[in-house]
């Protein structure tokens, strides 16, 4: 097996993107206001992806009279994207997201019509406490499981009062809309599915200098293949399990075969993933570099040999479905959400096992026809999985509930 070339003959092809066209008219005109942290713009994980990816796509509908509410902003990233906002009608608080989201969860004041003006619905694209004059509410559920699972009793308490009080629940995936049903039954009779998807930019091939320039960015040698981990560090994403397998594929104990995990976690976290990097051998390269976002992240998925998603505890999975549009294969956990998100195009394993995800990893690697079969595969599924048709199911959903 070849592994240096594997990363060379896969170029996504042209598509297009689903435009979202709701007819203008003054008498079905909605007024909604969105509420989110713009802070979190730095190192954005999968839930600020979703809301930016909305928040953009609706200030652009014509049908939408669309008011945008953030906590303080100090974080460059954040105040960056707050001013491209141009002249949307948009309110900064006098104080941050986590003390006004801390007032309104005790003392339900003051009304978000204090700076959206008179609207039909207060949306989060998160699970926030909104309290509102008139205007019904509506938030994301991103992970019931996780919050479930591994939420404190506080996190649940708060979980409870939110989806009690809001009058629609916009839901990732069918297996969360089943977890939100489980376990916070105050939701049943208000969930709408409304799924992640990838960026326009992932449907477009990398640049040249782009791919060129990626594994120095990585910090690998020139031509070093690799595989792929686009994920935080915290223990359900189950990295270690995933450097611990890898470290005992033969062509990574040559230093033939890099690891590249792209994300972050606590000082904890970090340093736990560091010690089981350590034992991977003398020749093992195994790179933390910290997040990567947009053409860069793109740029790694494109020169990538495979994705590796090895979650215990997934709604959903952003990844998979920017790898898949990028044309680049994916490995993932055949629990929770992935398989619902892959299809046909992954291939599978059990989390919990190290010898299944090597048998797994051995099988993606030696067999480059199925390899580009999937890639072909992958790439026609994550055409189902675009932000325009995701934020028009949102609207869809307002709308059949008003």
């Amino acid at each position: 097996m070849d592994v240096r070339s594997m990363s060379q003959s896969r170029v996504p092809r042209p598509t297009t993107t689903i435009n979202v066209n709701i007819p203008n008219s003054a008498e079905t005109r909605m007024r909604l206001g969105l509420v989110y942290d713009l802070n979190a713009c730095k190192d954005a994980t999968g839930v600020t992806r979703h809301a930016l990816a909305q928040l953009i796509r609706l200030s652009k509908c014509a049908d939408i009279e669309l008011h945008v509410v953030s906590g303080r902003i100090q974080e460059p990233d954040g105040l960056a994207f707050w001013e491209s906002l141009g002249n949307l009608p948009r309110r900064e608080l006098p104080i941050r997201t986590r003390d006004a989201l801390r007032l309104w969860r005790i003392a339900n004041w003051p009304p978000l019509e204090w700076w959206t003006g008179p609207v039909d619905w207060v949306y989060s694209p998160a699970e926030y406490v909104l309290p509102t004059k008139t205007a019904r509410r509506a938030v994301t559920s991103h992970d019931a499981l996780q919050d479930a699972t591994y939420g404190s009793d506080r996190r649940k308490q708060l979980l409870g009062k939110v989806f009690s009080e809001a009058d629609l629940i916009l839901s990732v995936s069918h297996f969360n809309t089943e977890r939100l049903r489980e376990h916070f039954p105050m939701s049943r009779g208000k969930i709408a599915q409304v799924p992640n998807g990838a960026d326009d930019l992932f449907f477009k091939p990398a640049t040249d200098r782009e791919r060129a320039t990626i594994r120095a960015d990585l910090g690998l040698p020139l031509g070093m293949p690799y595989l792929l981990s686009v994920a935080n560090f915290q223990r359900r994403k189950n990295l270690e399990r995933l450097i611990r397998t890898t470290a005992r594929l033969p062509e990574v104990q040559r230093g033939e075969l890099a690891l590249v995990l792209l994300g972050s976690g606590s000082t904890e976290e970090s340093e736990m993933l560091r010690r089981v990097a350590s034992n991977a051998g003398p020749k093992a390269l195994i790179r933390m570099p910290g997040y990567r976002q947009n053409t860069v992240l793109r740029a790694a998925y494109s020169e990538a040999v495979a994705l590796v998603f090895p979650s215990l505890c997934e709604s959903f999975g952003i990844p998979a479905i920017e790898a898949m549009a990028v044309g680049c294969p994916v490995a993932l956990s055949n629990s929770t959400a992935l398989p619902e998100v892959g299809g046909d195009a992954a291939w599978y394993f059990d989390p919990t096992s190290d010898d299944h995800l090597l048998a797994v990893l051995r099988n993606l690697l030696d067999d480059t026809v199925e390899r580009q079969r999937r890639v072909n595969l992958g790439h026609e599924r994550a055409l189902t999985f675009q932000w325009d048709r995701s934020t028009q199911m949102l609207i869809d959903a307002l709308r059949n509930k008003s």
